[in-house]
């Protein structure tokens, strides 16, 4: 089992692959039938916060309550061993729970997780 991150409008791509969505967002669309993990969402909107308060606060009150070796083991259960997305709205370049959700699993699990399918785009270099 490959473990992604990815987001919901994605979903086209992740089928054809194969891959099964698994949502880690607080609210999924109302399109979504799939297995929805509310214990790896943020319970608060980050709007009013800056990313390093979002990401400390996040951490604390959400990883902290997850034992990441139990969360992998949910994940192959709910995909019978299947390639798995952890999906929520944002799009690859935007700030996002799900990048310090798969950071911190793979700091605690030594699972390589990483964004499906996405090739960021090389920076054109100013040579003046």
């Amino acid at each position: 089992m490959t473990i992604y991150t990815s987001y919901f409008a994605n979903w086209q791509k992740l089928r054809a692959a194969g891959v099964v969505m698994i949502s880690v967002a607080a609210i999924p669309p109302k399109w979504f039938t799939g297995q929805q993990l509310n214990h790896a969402a943020p319970k608060w909107s980050p709007v009013h916060e800056s990313n390093v308060a979002f990401e400390w606060r996040y951490r604390e009150e959400t990883l902290r309550r997850i034992n990441p070796s139990m969360f992998i083991e949910s994940l192959e259960r709910f995909s019978g061993g299947r390639d798995v997305a952890l999906c929520c709205w944002e799009k690859p370049e935007s700030f996002c729970h799900r990048h310090i959700l798969a950071e911190w699993l793979t700091k605690k699990t030594g699972v390589e997780i990483k964004e499906f399918g996405y090739k960021p785009q090389p920076v054109q270099l100013s040579l003046f």
